[in-house]
């Protein structure tokens, strides 16, 4: 993209940025073979959402094994990694890349919520997937079914459920039970129960104490002690730890604006620490 596209399109509305930028993101799909699909915002197929949304950035799911393409599609034409996958998100399920131009794309590989085998959930979302054009595009995004699915599991982790009423809670009971099949088939259910008001029937799973905290929030210390109860495996757990002590350098860069110096990341690995045992202290002083 030339510097004068560049300019014009970050004078663009941010809604008209995003529609075109969804279409760029495809026409790289088409082009190289990438299977993927179009998430949220201009993505959502009519009735599913509150009309007065708009989304800020462009969110996709590839298909695992596709990833390497996509990444190599997206830097030859200027979009730049800022999140790695392992510091994107509690679940390690996407990464963020940034084009001057373009704005964001956030990659997804998996979504927050499925526990089946990444590669086998894009098959299970995919299989019924409708074309929606977007900047006159014909984008591929999950079927309606799926598409409540989606919405609802993102709303319970993002912690605001404004998507639940057009998602689900206006369903027929025929189409919620198409989605609870479907969450079914990508063992989503605690999630699922997180987002429409059932989490309470998953007291003894893993993951409940982890949606419980999407919901009502709490500290770090209590953020961090759902993430290691949620993990499988003790390799999972251990690298759980090891982050826990680190600090974020991916987030700290755009929350500073720019690649940090060795001083910030130090200044603020000791005001990790210090909250952390602050809180430590507290909790122990309570007890």
């Amino acid at each position: 993209m030339t510097q004068q596209a560049s300019a014009a399109t970050g004078q663009m509305p941010i809604g008209a940025r995003v529609h075109l930028a969804h279409a760029v993101v495809q026409k790289l799909a088409d082009d190289r073979g990438i299977d993927l699909l179009h998430l949220k915002g201009p993505a959502v197929l009519p009735g599913l959402r509150a009309g007065n949304r708009q989304s800020s950035d462009v969110d996709v799911l590839v298909r695992p094994s596709h990833l390497h393409k996509l990444v190599d599609a997206l830097e030859s034409v200027g979009w730049e990694q800022r999140t790695d996958f392992a510091t994107g998100s509690v679940f390690a399920h996407a990464a963020n890349w940034w084009h001057d131009g373009w704005g964001w794309v956030d990659v997804h590989v998996s979504w927050p919520g499925v526990t089946i085998d990444a590669e086998r959930a894009f098959d299970v979302l995919s299989r019924d997937a409708v074309l929606h054009p977007i900047a006159h595009r014909p984008c591929p995004v999950p079927c309606r079914t799926a598409q409540r699915l989606v919405l609802v599991l993102h709303a319970a982790r993002s912690g605001g459920l404004g998507d639940v009423e057009a998602a689900w809670t206006s369903a027929d009971p025929a189409e919620q039970a198409e989605v609870r099949r479907l969450t079914a088939e990508l063992g989503a259910e605690v999630a699922l129960a997180a987002g429409i008001g059932e989490l309470e029937l998953h007291r003894g799973a893993p993951t409940y104490a982890l949606w419980h905290h999407f919901l009502h929030g709490g500290s770090r210390l209590d953020e961090w002690r759902a993430r290691l109860t949620a993990a499988t495996g003790t390799r999972a757990k251990a690298g759980l730890l090891t982050s826990a002590l680190r600090v974020n350098r991916d987030h700290l860069r755009m929350e500073l604006g720019h690649p940090p110096t060795r001083q910030e990341v130090r200044a603020r690995q000791v005001r990790r620490l210090r909250r952390a045992v602050g809180e430590l202290s507290r909790r122990w002083e309570r007890r």
